[in-house]
């Protein structure tokens, strides 16, 4: 399992998991190790800047789905605490988070990859640990073209998920 986040300005981390599933306490240190060390940076001033840059509540919104340990009530009292904004998200809609996209492109171009450097799956723990750099490659690699189009397309995403009433869109 991976998780990864991005922005306006760049890929985020890609956080590769340990074998099997996340849970809230896992969900929690992947904020930690990732989400916040990405806000921090984008947040930090360019040593050559003479401006200074302001944030507020509503600079950054969080967007995730409702995966059972993301909506734990112990997860989003730790966003709250940490003044993590998230995007309200329906409860039967369909997936239509735009990071599901490049999930789509991150899997083939990773098989591409594995095609060209492995001759077989193997779960030993070099390989996974090898798994893992390949997918971080692939996914720094994957530029910013795709992100910048798939941000661009959420008020058409948001007025189809209204227009359906949280049913199925095109998304």
């Amino acid at each position: 399992m991976v998780w990864a986040c991005f922005t306006g300005e760049r890929l985020g981390p890609l956080v590769v998991c340990d074998e099997g599933g996340i849970g809230a306490d896992e969900y929690e240190d992947i904020f930690y190790d990732a989400l916040f060390s990405l806000i921090d940076d984008l947040l930090e001033p360019p040593e050559d800047s003479d401006m200074i840059h302001v944030a507020d509540k509503n600079t950054f919104v969080f967007m995730q789905d409702n995966a059972p340990c993301y909506k734990a009530t112990c997860v989003l009292e730790f966003l709250a605490e940490n003044r993590v904004s998230i995007m309200e998200w329906p409860p039967q809609s369909p997936d239509f988070n735009p990071i599901e996209n490049l999930w789509t492109e991150l899997k083939a171009h990773f098989h591409q990859r594995f095609a060209k450097l492995f001759n077989h799956p193997s779960k030993s723990l070099e390989a996974r640990y090898r798994y893992g750099e390949v997918l971080q490659e692939v996914w720094y690699s994957q530029g910013m073209e795709l992100v910048q189009r798939l941000i661009e397309s959420m008020p058409r995403r948001c007025a189809a998920v209204l227009a359906a009433n949280g049913g199925w869109t095109k998304y």
